[in-house]
């Protein structure tokens, strides 16, 4: 009967230490693929900017582009292009979309100044 009672017992820790064991892993993996796609935004964030501005200037919107302009676009373009290429081999398989996500809204939001009290809710 003691026998039984031990096994039993080392059954219920293993089980406890493996769940736990498991816990911490997802939990590292989580915090992997955030930080690489945090990573990953602020490297396409930046490259984005600098296309978007070129973009405008191609639009009429500034000064016209230069040779050595239209070369830093191409260049820019490239290299986001193998970046992202980059980024789709390192995750193929996994089933992650290591994809920054985009920003809904840019802007400033800013507090409506709201009258103190109750009185408009009468």
């Amino acid at each position: 009967m003691d026998e039984r009672i031990r096994r039993v017992g080392e059954f219920v820790g293993d089980a406890l230490q493996e769940g736990a064991r498991q816990a911490k892993a997802e939990i590292r993996d989580s915090a992997h693929r955030e930080g690489f796609t945090s990573a990953a935004g602020i490297t396409l964030r930046r490259v984005e900017h600098e296309l978007d501005a070129l973009r405008k200037r191609m639009k009429g919107e500034g000064p016209k582009l230069t040779q050595a302009d239209l070369a830093v676009y191409a260049e820019l373009e490239e290299l986001r292009a193998d970046i992202e290429a980059e980024f789709d081999r390192y995750w193929r398989g996994s089933g992650i979309d290591w994809r920054p996500r985009k920003p809904v809204a840019q802007g400033v939001v800013r507090r409506v100044h709201e009258p103190e009290g109750l009185d408009g809710l009468n």
